[in-house]
């Protein structure tokens, strides 16, 4: 089901960039906040994977080439400026991608009138929360 490949897809790209970003992370709360968001998202990752096989999670978590070029470019950016608001700048902006694209593909479920799984739901509120927990730091 595409919308669980875009969950798994949203959030192992998140988790990386918060594994790419935390070494440059000098503010504790900051660091223990994206801790609990990371924790909140490996949750949701967990229940996305129960419907793909296989072969459908490693498709949807990507190739090296882009896990290595999220890698290259969050944590460049963190290293020319680990200011506190600047990466909770750089989540809010992953956040925001996150949310753009699994609402698309909400919007492609509606429009089928399928049945909107409550894990892809819970997963935009989810973004929704850890944007809100970020505006602090900015």
């Amino acid at each position: 089901m595409k919308i669980l490949r875009e969950m798994v897809r949203s959030t192992t790209m998140g988790m990386n960039a918060i594994d790419n970003v935390m070494p440059y992370v000098e503010d504790e709360a900051l660091a223990s906040l994206m801790s609990e968001q990371k924790e909140g998202m490996n949750t949701l990752l967990a229940e996305a994977k129960r419907g793909l096989s296989a072969d459908e999670i490693a498709a949807a978590e990507g190739g090296k080439l882009g896990k290595t070029v999220l890698k290259a470019s969050s944590t460049i950016s963190a290293m020319l400026n680990g200011d506190t608001a600047h990466l909770a700048r750089m989540l809010t902006e992953g956040y925001e991608t996150g949310i753009v694209s699994l609402q698309k593909c909400i919007n492609e479920l509606q429009k089928s009138h399928e049945e909107v799984p409550v894990p892809a739901k819970e997963l935009l509120k989810t973004y929704d929360k850890n944007i809100r927990a970020l505006r602090k730091f900015l």
